[in-house]
């Protein structure tokens, strides 16, 4: 019997991310940290669609306050109804509404680490394969 190889399951964030520089580093980071990404998506209205399509509940969001369309606050509002952790980011000077100061928020200038950190900081687990599993597995792969 061979011993099951397969990755342990990714945990599945939601991020939401106007800036094409920023959305990109994110997702790498937190990809690279063990996380399956949604999106970004870079508008309210496109996160709210893609709520209304999901069919698991994201483990955890990161959402800017501040979206293509304007303020995050009814997509951040639909999140915490469903009881999703947030970790809130945006620019400097800005502050989250004082119904979701109980949420952590990072303001730029911020790196990769500290976001990964916030989020493992939620109640997320984020997994990546040890190493001697994935080379087993790229092994497997290639005969």
């Amino acid at each position: 019997m061979f011993p099951d190889v397969s990755p342990p399951a990714r945990p599945l964030l939601l991020l939401a991310e106007a800036e094409p520089f920023r959305a990109d580093y994110l997702r790498h980071a937190l990809h690279d940290a063990g996380a399956q990404l949604l999106g970004p998506v870079r508008a309210v209205a496109e996160g709210l669609a893609l709520l209304a399509n999901l069919r698991e509940r994201p483990a955890a969001a990161i959402v800017n306050l501040r979206l293509g369309d304007g303020t995050a606050l009814p997509l951040l509002d639909s999140l915490d109804a469903l009881g999703v952790p947030l970790l809130l980011i945006g620019e400097a000077g800005m502050t989250p509404p004082p119904r979701l100061a109980a949420h952590p928020c990072l303001l730029a200038p911020f790196a990769s680490y500290q976001i990964v950190a916030a989020v493992l900081a939620l109640p997320v687990t984020l997994t990546q394969p040890p190493l001697a599993t994935a080379a087993v597995a790229e092994g497997a792969r290639h005969g």
